[in-house]
């Protein structure tokens, strides 16, 4: 018998069938209402303002991408929203997806989707580089090498008796470029630079690291560092991969009614000593 949770709004069903690397697995199922509205404007990084299509109200929603999305967020463009569960929230709205402008293309907003799109992959293993590991823990504190003791989180501690610890760190990606170069991030990510230096500190004291980037959408062909945008970023990925942190990415099939994991794309970075993994 199928089983299902509830993960920010999205009902996941465990099928229990044997996964495909190329086939989608466990499509995440969005069973919330969507409602079909316009963006209008985007006041600031959590808050946009959409227009909706059926009673042409603009509305407030709640915008859970901080990335800048300039080539997506155009005024007009088709995008999808959910009703907050709490009617007493201040944005009432979630911004759950939006049609690129230019060909329609839809894309999965939600940055929260890509741990949880990555632990259903470790439980049905969708991912043969992470498979024998017995003990999966969240959200584990670790210092940070160089910030005199100051601890923040790595996504994910994969543990078994015979073998190192291995740590992963996943990052949401929605920018693609026409000729299908995924980039991250779109915008500077202090955060995430701090998150590759930790890991490769991890990696120095003889533990697995890894990155993992979880594309929500299909059309990307290859990834890299987005070197323009944040040069710190991009330095020290490469740097943590010339250590040994081992990258990955990963794009998705996207609906209205589900979301799953696609398949594996190349990592590009320039400088890189070392090649970056292809899943």
């Amino acid at each position: 018998m199928a089983k299902s949770t509830t993960i920010h709004g999205i009902i996941v069903r465990r099928h229990w069938v044997h996964p495909s690397p190329f086939d989608p697995y466990l499509p995440m199922r969005v069973d919330d209402p969507l409602l079909q509205a316009t963006f209008v404007e985007r006041p600031n990084r959590f808050v946009i303002h959409a227009r909706l299509a059926e009673t042409g109200e603009v509305v407030r929603a709640h915008c859970p991408n901080p990335g800048r999305m300039h080539e997506l967020l155009l005024p007009g463009a088709v995008v999808y929203l959910s009703r907050a569960e709490d009617p007493r929230r201040r944005t009432p709205y979630t911004l759950r997806f939006i049609e690129h402008p230019q060909h329609g293309q839809l894309i999965s907003l939600n940055t929260q989707l890509p741990n949880q799109l990555f632990a259903e992959g470790l439980a049905t293993g969708f991912f043969p580089q992470f498979q024998g590991y017995s003990r999966v823990q969240r959200e584990v504190s670790v210092p940070h090498p160089s910030a005199n003791g100051v601890v923040s989180r790595v996504d994910f501690r994969l543990s078994r008796p015979d073998a190192p610890a291995c740590w992963v760190e996943t990052k949401s990606v929605t920018l693609v470029h026409e000729d299908g170069l995924a980039e991250f991030p779109d915008a500077p990510t202090t955060r995430g630079r701090r998150h590759v230096e930790e890991l490769a500190g991890l990696v120095a004291q003889g533990d697995r690291a890894c990155v993992v980037f979880i594309v929500q959408r299909p059309d990307a062909t290859r990834l890299r560092a987005n070197r323009t945008t944040d040069p710190a970023f991009a330095q020290a990925l490469e740097q943590a991969v010339a250590q040994g942190v081992e990258v990955y990415a990963y794009t998705c099939r996207v609906t209205l009614g589900c979301i799953s994991l696609a398949g594996p794309i190349p990592v590009e970075t320039s400088g890189m000593e070392n090649k970056m993994e292809h899943g």
